[in-house]
């Protein structure tokens, strides 16, 4: 059974997040590789970083939309960092791992409050795009075994949120390929597109995610300036070489590309 508890605290951690989202802006500033340390302990991962780099917010022509794909991982950082119990989190939040899942709100802005488009709005006009081209519309419901804890989110969004907690509307699409292959993998190289026609003032809109993401992946440097990376680039933004598969730790030296 699902708990309120696990669900109010995913709530507050979306909104906390929502509320420091700013649309992407790239090259980031340079940040480079601290000095080495004895210490080999992993970092906690970052929830706000994870949600900013997997969240996408577009704002044009009195539009906004808010483009969120959530990984399976931002459920289980969520309990933990509330304390919670870890298999009961891996519990409730398991099927989620199923499926692509995004939270998605497309509004017209107005004097006030925002005129949201309804889940069947935004559901006949969005498709998702693998890299080989492969589109998949959303699935028409939330599938059984995730639904019950959708339908709770929906009134919950609502009352903590009002008008925009209302427009927020979960879309589900499949996982895997017609040949059953995972498409959309936050740990390996890939990438996935939105495309939205219409609900953004535009005939089509497009959003990407390139994977794998950086909030999920050991820290990464430019072997040349030691400018810490993301770890989707393929090459420095700053120096122009190629990055190969430099996930040593930070300090560690390593060989200057040419």
């Amino acid at each position: 059974m699902t708990h309120r508890k696990l669900l109010a605290v995913f709530l507050l951690a979306t909104l906390s997040c929502l509320a420091q989202s700013t649309p992407n802006a790239k090259p980031p500033a340079k940040a480079t590789a601290p000095a080495a340390s004895s210490s080999t302990a992993s970092p906690a991962l970052d929830l706000q970083a994870l949600v900013k780099e997997t969240e996408q917010v577009d704002m044009q022509r009195h539009k906004m939309g808010i483009f969120w794909w959530v990984p399976s991982e931002f459920w289980e950082a969520v309990g933990q960092q509330q304390g919670l119990d870890r298999d009961q989190i891996a519990s409730v939040f398991q099927p989620f791992k199923n499926y692509n899942v995004f939270i998605i709100a497309v509004g017209t802005l107005g004097v006030g409050q925002a005129s949201w488009a309804d889940e069947s709005e935004i559901k006949k006009n969005i498709v998702l795009r693998d890299q080989h081209g492969n589109t998949y519309k959303p699935l028409p419901e939330a599938p059984e075994d995730i639904s019950p804890i959708v339908s709770l989110m929906h009134p919950v969004f609502k009352n903590m949120m009002g008008n925009f907690g209302e427009g927020m509307q979960f879309l589900v699409f499949p996982l895997k390929d017609g040949a059953g292959n995972i498409f959309a993998d936050a740990h390996k190289s890939s990438e996935i597109s939105l495309d939205v026609t219409g609900l953004m003032g535009t005939p089509t809109s497009t959003y990407t995610w390139k994977f794998p993401l950086t909030a999920l992946s050991p820290p990464k440097y430019c072997p040349v300036g030691k400018e810490r990376v993301e770890a989707n680039w393929k090459y420095c933004p700053w120096h122009g070489n190629k990055l190969e598969d430099l996930s040593a730790a930070p300090g560690t030296a390593a060989p200057s590309a040419k």
